[in-house]
């Protein structure tokens, strides 16, 4: 894991990056204030690439993943975009449903396998997480799948952003 996406990561993982907002309020009973998706997979090199998803209750969510280039980062933020603030809000939500089927830690696991997923929910007191195969979080009938569903419509929303972006020159 580079630096830089262990800086980005870092500061999505601590709440309290976020608790000096006004009117902030956690979402479900432990409060969430984050919500993420991080897995690794493996580059044309065949070495280990991760990427990290993450949205606040403010509604703002950013993607980050490790890449060649000289910075070693690459990634998408989104702010003040009414398709990516429903999205991440629907994120937060469905990860707030979940913290009891999840494992409380005082710092998230990395990725390893290429073949899981890492779910999380941060509050300002707790991370907690789950580790699945990705495929089987992808089914209809798994506790976890409407949380799963959520992190896909906002990487969506991030594509759909970008997609504008460029359309209009951006």
């Amino acid at each position: 894991m580079n630096n830089a996406y262990k800086n980005m990561r870092s500061f999505w993982l601590d709440a309290n990056n976020f608790k000096d907002k006004r009117g902030l309020k956690g979402a479900g009973k432990d409060e969430v204030i984050i919500a993420g998706l991080e897995y690794c997979m493996k580059d044309n090199n065949g070495n280990l690439k991760n990427i990290f998803l993450a949205a606040s209750v403010l509604g703002n969510a950013s993607l980050y993943f490790e890449n060649n280039s000289p910075s070693g980062i690459g990634g998408m933020i989104g702010e003040n975009n009414e398709t990516i603030k429903k999205a991440a809000l629907n994120f937060i939500n469905a990860g707030a449903e979940m913290t009891d089927k999840m494992m409380p830690v005082s710092a998230l696991p990395e990725p390893k396998d290429p073949m899981k997923i890492t779910l999380f929910a941060v509050s300002e007191k707790q991370i907690f997480y789950i580790e699945a195969e990705e495929l089987a979080a992808r089914n209809t009938q798994n506790p976890f799948y409407k949380f799963y569903a959520y992190s896909q419509q906002l990487i969506s929303a991030f594509r759909q952003n970008e997609a504008q972006a460029k359309k209009q020159g951006l």
